[in-house]
């Protein structure tokens, strides 16, 4: 029987932030115990322009060595959430444009520990290109470990 709280490790990756002109990154985790990984993003867009979400990878939560994804990852969005609550499946890519159009938005990165480049097993809620003052936007990790066992005692994804 799945339980989403006890079968999966639920870690802040970003608290809600307002724009300021700027852009904004998540925290980093470690993913060496995960099996699979989703970012979660829920972006508050006020204004029609179009934002940019680029998950970043690492070799340490430090961060060292830190780029832009380069591995292909499944997405999913819903780009209006008050008139509706379906997600739907993206063409997988290394990055997102939230598009066109004032909303709220969820956006989903599926990563997969396994297809990262070699020495590369931290990932960052994904940095966004410019947001402006008027807009928000939060981020959530939702882990799957490795390995079977309770999630309470599953080892820390904070630090390496």
């Amino acid at each position: 029987m799945f339980s989403f709280p006890e079968n999966c490790k639920i870690v802040e990756g970003l608290a809600p932030v307002v724009g300021a002109g700027g852009a904004v990154t998540g925290d980093y985790i470690s993913l060496k115990n995960a099996h699979k990984a989703w970012i979660v993003i829920y972006y508050n867009q006020a204004d029609g322009n179009s934002i940019t979400f680029n998950p970043l990878k690492a070799t340490a939560v430090a961060p060292t060595d830190s780029s832009v994804l380069t591995e292909v990852c499944r997405i999913w969005s819903n780009l209006d959430c008050a008139t509706s609550d379906l997600l739907v499946e993206r063409t997988a890519a290394v990055n997102y444009a939230s598009g066109a159009g004032a909303a709220h938005k969820i956006i989903i990165f599926e990563i997969d520990p396994s297809q990262l480049e070699e020495d590369h097993d931290c990932i960052a809620g994904a940095s966004t290109t410019v947001i402006a003052a008027a807009q928000y936007v939060s981020m959530l990790y939702v882990i799957q470990p490795r390995y079977q066992g309770r999630v309470l005692t599953a080892p820390t994804v904070i630090t390496d």
